[in-house]
Formats: structure tokens, C-alpha cells, sequence
């Protein structure tokens, strides 16, 4: 005999979106900090070599507002490095709000690589992958914020 008041039925629908939505938290924490991690060693190379940093030249930011990847190396490193990290820990604590932020910082990210197409004139391989990884946590961060809500 059950001593739940929830037929059998509902207590497995439960159970099925409880662990889809754990899924869905794993799946983000994980997005979040391989972007993170990239964007705290890209950042830090870029400061450490503001002319040179992992063989590209300055060349590569020519049409921005930029001359050294100086500027470039600390909005990475902040934005796209530490942001998402402290996101994945938030994520793994259940805070509040941890998914509301990571669907923005998704949708921030698919901007950060608009502006990027926008202001240089090289296309780098890496672009296209962060703007679906972007794109991913936005996604999964808005579909398992509904089914956290229902």
C-alpha cells in the first residue's frame, strides 16, 4: 500500500519530469562550463599578450574599436568566462533565478558573436559553435524553466 496521496500514474509523470529537468540543469551546467572555462583561458591569454595572443595579430581587429586585445581579453574573460562558471554553480546549488539568468546569458552570447561578425572581418570556426551553444543554453535554460513552473 502506498502512502502517497498521488496515483500511481501521476507519481511516474512526476518522477519523469523531475528527471528530465535534472537532465536539463546537468546539460546547462556542463554548456556553461566548457564556455567558461574557454572564455577564462582565451581572456587570460589575451591579456597576458595583448598583440599576440594564440598566434592571431592585431590584424584580426582591425574594423573594431579596439587596437590591443587588451579590452577584448578582460570583456571575455568577465562576460563570457566568469559569468557563465558562477551560472553553473548557481545551477548546481538550485538558486533562485539560475535559470532565468542562464537563458540570458544564452541569448548574451548568441549577441556577443552577432557583434563579433558584425565588427570583424574574419570568421573564425569557433564562432558558429559558441552561437549554438548560445543558442542551447537559452533554449534548455527557457524549457526547463517552464517545466520547473509546471
Amino acid at each position: 500500500m502506498s502512502t502517497s496521496f498521488l496515483p500511481r500514474r501521476s507519481q511516474s509523470a512526476v518522477q519523469t519530469r523531475t528527471g528530465s529537468l535534472s537532465a536539463m540543469r546537468v546539460t546547462l551546467v556542463i554548456l556553461q562550463l566548457f564556455v567558461g572555462i574557454g572564455g577564462i583561458f582565451g581572456g587570460v591569454e589575451m591579456i597576458r599578450d595583448p598583440l599576440n595572443p594564440l598566434g592571431m595579430t592585431t590584424e584580426l581587429i582591425a574594423g573594431s574599436p579596439f587596437d590591443t586585445y587588451t579590452w577584448p581579453g578582460i570583456l571575455l574573460l568577465v562576460l563570457v568566462g566568469v559569468t557563465p562558471c558562477v551560472l553553473a554553480v548557481g545551477l548546481m546549488a538550485r538558486r533562485r533565478g539560475a535559470l532565468e539568468v542562464s537563458g540570458l546569458f544564452g541569448v548574451g552570447l548568441m549577441a556577443w558573436i552577432g557583434v563579433q561578425w558584425a565588427l570583424l572581418s574574419d570568421r573564425l570556426w569557433l564562432q558558429p559553435v559558441i552561437f549554438g551553444i548560445g543558442a542551447a543554453i537559452a533554449a534548455l535554460a527557457a524549457l526547463a524553466a517552464r517545466r520547473r513552473t509546471r
